[in-house]
């Protein structure tokens, strides 16, 4: 097996952060007229004394300041503007190979900002200008486009739209989460519908990009979280299934909501991370009651909607085999919707880090033991079908390549494959740390000899290379 790599060097990382800001700023002062760019002159000054090149680099979806991945200390905002300036500039590399004096500096940051989107003027253009002008302090590189990943719907655009819209949901839930505990008001659950909506689909449209938003796995926002999460992976199923849009918007809006009888137990999130006492697991299991009770008074949506809504909250911990919790008088029929969620619920908690595991960990081993439990824990067709939804390496699966590479699963199989051969990024060593690499298919082939280019050859834990694969797969 691999060698963990060593953590990256967190003074270098915290040292891009802080570069960024400065160039983030020196732009915005450039825009404004206010020219002010001396505090990024000064940082400049410090890094480039040792007389080594200096070098901003783009990745898929983040930066790199000498090959080594940068903190996003200052939140994702600034780095996601940077990330969108320099792609639509299509600018993959700045190299400041020595100090460049004032007006060189200013004159470079006045002809990035000058540069037309959409048209020739990129980075090639500006290397040209750079040139002319004769600035020989900076160098810029024009940005290398996997056009594989374009073709296959992983455009940059489009990777960081249906983000925007899952890290709304996220914080959508969290606002009426609090809202509901506070009892400020009755649940408006309209706006939740619309997210809904929206993600049914974004599903139908990108289902690879939600399956891979769905790795992240956070207890810092755990229900939010969690729940929106159990929404794409009910939705994947529902889509397979053939479910009528209706029915899906449905779906997610309870999935939303499965557990919002979680909010009025006593116990932090933090206990997620550790195995439940007597007392707070007698309150779990009371919690689909107390969530139905809150959503009695929900508004925003019809009887019918409302009714599949109560339906997948109360449910949602019922098995196949009428045992789980809550403990039912009589017996009685599970709905689809119940049954749905409750397997979409059990498939995101088994990936979750636990104890002392700081990442999440996917594999068709979570597969193997839902099939074991089918027709006891699990509906029987639903959990073949769900199986057959995330193939035999689910997205987010770590993997070692035949020819030594690592890799992470990021797409979902097509219908009609044996689903042992999905698209994977490669991992690039990147200093201590890796980067993502290539998009690659396991379904090439050798033109001269026929066979497989790659397989993957192990499956591998995250937690022992200090791998979050959401970091691979997420544009932000």
């Amino acid at each position: 097996m691999a060698k963990r790599p060593k953590n990256q060097d967190p003074t270098v990382s915290r040292t891009g952060s802080e570069l960024v800001l400065k160039l983030y700023n020196a732009l915005r002062s450039m825009r404004t007229a206010q020219h002010d760019i001396s505090a990024l002159r000064e940082m400049l000054e410090t890094l480039t004394r040792t007389g080594e090149p200096l070098t901003i680099e783009i990745g898929r979806d983040r930066l790199f300041l000498n090959d080594e991945r940068i903190e996003m200390r200052f939140g994702h905002t600034v780095h996601r503007i940077l990330l969108n300036e320099f792609k639509r500039r299509q600018i993959g590399k700045i190299e400041f190979s020595d100090l460049p004096d004032t007006r060189d500096l200013e004159e470079f940051l006045r002809t990035f900002l000058v540069l037309s989107e959409g048209s020739q003027r990129d980075g090639e253009t500006l290397q040209s200008l750079l040139r002319d002008r004769e600035i020989e302090s900076i160098r810029v590189e024009r940005l290398v486009t996997n056009e594989v990943g374009e073709e296959l719907g992983f455009t940059y655009e489009k990777q960081a739209y249906y983000t925007r819209i899952y890290f709304y949901a996220i914080h959508l839930l969290k606002e009426t989460f609090s809202k509901v505990r506070r009892g400020d008001e009755s649940p408006d659950v309209s706006l939740p519908r619309r997210v809904a909506r929206t993600m049914v689909s974004g599903y139908m449209d990108s289902p690879s990009i939600f399956m891979g938003l769905a790795t992240t796995k956070t207890n810092r926002e755990f229900l939010a979280n969690h729940s929106v999460n159990v929404a794409i992976y009910a939705l994947a199923l529902g889509h397979r299934l053939g479910l009528s849009n209706r029915f899906l918007v449905d779906l997610g809006l309870a999935s939303f909501f499965h557990d919002i009888g979680e909010i009025q137990l006593l116990w932090p999130d933090a206990a997620k991370d550790r195995d439940l006492n007597k007392k707070e697991w007698e309150e779990v299991t009371i919690h689909p009651a107390l969530g139905v009770k809150t959503m009695m008074n929900a508004v925003g949506s019809n009887g019918s909607a409302l009714s599949r809504l109560w339906a997948g909250i109360f449910e949602h911990h019922l098995r196949y085999d009428l045992s789980g919790f809550p403990k039912l008088r009589r017996k009685k029929n599970i709905s689809l919707l119940g049954r749905i969620i409750g397997l979409a619920d059990f498939y995101d908690h088994a990936a979750r880090p636990y104890g002392k595991n700081r990442f999440p960990c996917f594999s068709s081993r979570l597969l193997e033991f839902i099939a074991e439990r089918s027709g006891k824990d699990f509906d029987p067709t639903l959990a073949k079908h769900f199986a057959r939804t995330l193939g035999m390496f689910p997205v987010g699966t770590l993997c070692r390549l035949d020819t030594g590479d690592l890799a992470i699963v990021c797409s979902l199989t097509e219908e009609g494959t044996t689903g042992d051969r999905p698209w994977v990024r490669i991992l690039e060593p990147a200093g201590d740390n890796y980067r993502g690499g290539d998009l690659v298919s396991l379904e090439s082939v050798s033109e001269k000899t026929g066979k497989y280019l790659r397989s993957i050859a192990e499956i591998l834990d995250p937690n022992e290379f200090e791998i979050d694969v959401a970091e691979y797969l997420i544009e932000f």
